[in-house]
């Protein structure tokens, strides 16, 4: 596999993990917990703790692959 493939599918992963957990904080602020079902409070209070990490995984995982980009493109 070529490195700028490998690149780029590492940007577009880390962009796709990005906005998936900012929606996913826009939907922790709009639920009401006390509102939802026992099983469902379980996987909001889950994803509540867990939420800064896969933000900063996803992050990181982006600037890896765009620097890789940058880096091979010269």
């Amino acid at each position: 596999m070529e490195w700028v493939t490998l690149a780029e599918a590492m940007a577009r992963l880390g962009a796709l993990g990005l906005g998936t957990a900012i929606v996913n904080v826009i939907a922790l602020r709009l639920v009401r917990i006390d509102e939802v079902p026992g099983w469902v409070q379980v996987r909001i209070r889950w994803w509540s703790a867990h939420n800064p990490a896969f933000l900063m995984a996803s992050a990181a995982v982006m600037v890896v692959g765009l620097v890789t980009l940058a880096a091979t493109a010269g």
